[in-house]
């Protein structure tokens, strides 16, 4: 069977694992990455034998793209939507879809119109501890959902990194809106939302940000992000999502990823500063590993991330529905603004 030709927007952090994922699939071959900095061209050229466009948009005009991987920063997320939409090549977009309602519908419009497929890259859906939830759920294990909890943070080296490129909500929160309403299988329809913004407020990001939910009439929740942890903290991340049933109740419980490494080294940690701590590769006295979301597994990524893209290639191969969908996407953000709504105007929000 000939192989699917896909191309990369974005050569970030994300960027940068999509196409190494792509690049490894036996059903796909990676043609060409497009990022707007010319510096990339040598090293991506090299590393991953494919063509490097510093315009999008050249790319897609002169490659015969089957679908596109778009990577960029949630702020510009549209244009390359709505442009690859026109010109038919099929979408997988980074999470969060858009900033808006009205530009995830302006994406969809355009995806609908073109007869273009697209879908949102939201990872924990392809984390198989949240997919068992799902399936306990769905399949009436635990009965019905009464009530939820929710929490996901990280150290304030985070925020400082992020220096408000993007917010809290967009950056982790819309994890677990999404997850809370896909375990459920209930919209959020009520929200009232509290902040705090102190030691973050340098790099213009919220501290935290906590949430009060209604799922209908019988169903409540509340969730808690958070940007706090020291800078010296030996974690990157700690999460949870606890449900109550009718029939039942299950937590799931992440600090880090279940693999700590500790090292009795002579180096101190202290020695360091901030900035070497975490962005040289010094000798800590710890090391936080991936082992869920995309670990590398003799030279190959594997986890959830390899899961998302590999089911996404799937679907478009076998022109099945995909689990995440642009509705459910639009959804989420639909949620996040009246969650930002609710803190301005300090009092509940129905939501439409």
């Amino acid at each position: 069977m000939e192989k699917l030709k896909a191309g990369v927007i974005g050569s970030g952090f994300f960027g940068r694992l999509h196409s190494k994922v792509i690049s490894e699939s036996e059903s796909v071959k990676l043609v060409a990455i497009a990022d707007k900095n010319k510096s990339l061209k040598k090293n991506i050229e090299s590393f991953f034998n494919c063509n490097f466009y510093d315009n999008y948009m050249e790319m897609i005009e002169k490659e015969k793209l089957d679908f596109v991987s778009i990577c960029t920063p949630d702020d510009l997320h549209v244009e390359p939507c709505v442009f690859a939409a026109e010109n038919k090549v099929n979408i997988l977009l980074e999470k969060p879809m858009a900033r808006t309602v009205s530009d995830c519908h302006k994406i969809m419009d355009t995806c609908k119109k073109n007869n273009t497929r697209i879908m949102i890259a939201h990872l924990l859906r392809f984390d198989p501890a949240y997919k068992k939830l799902f399936d306990c759920v769905s399949n009436g294990d635990l009965g019905e959902v009464l009530h939820l909890s929710a929490e996901r943070g990280s150290s304030k080296i985070v925020a400082e990194k992020l220096n408000g490129q993007t917010s809290l909500l967009f950056y982790i929160g819309v994890h677990d809106i999404d997850i809370a309403q896909w375990i459920t299988g209930k919209k959020i329809t009520k929200v009232y939302a509290q902040k705090v913004k102190y030691i973050n407020n340098k790099w213009n990001m919220d501290d935290c940000i906590s949430v009060l939910a209604n799922f209908g009439d019988r169903t409540i929740g509340n969730f808690q992000f958070s940007l706090t942890f020291p800078k010296n903290f030996p974690a990157g991340l700690k999460s949870k999502f606890e449900i109550y049933c009718s029939k039942g109740t299950a937590f799931l419980n992440k600090f880090n990823q279940g693999l700590e490494i500790y090292k009795d080294t002579e180096e101190s940690f202290k020695n360091f500063s901030e900035e070497e701590r975490w962005t040289k590769n010094v000798n800590l006295p710890f090391e936080l590993v991936d082992i869920t979301h995309w670990p590398d597994i003799y030279d190959k990524i594997t986890g959830d991330l390899k899961n998302e893209i590999d089911h996404f290639i799937s679907c478009l191969s076998k022109d099945k529905e995909f689990s995440m969908n642009a509705e459910d996407a639009t959804s989420a953000v639909n949620v996040i603004e009246h969650i930002f709504k609710s803190i301005s105007e300090n009092k509940p929000l129905e939501i439409i």
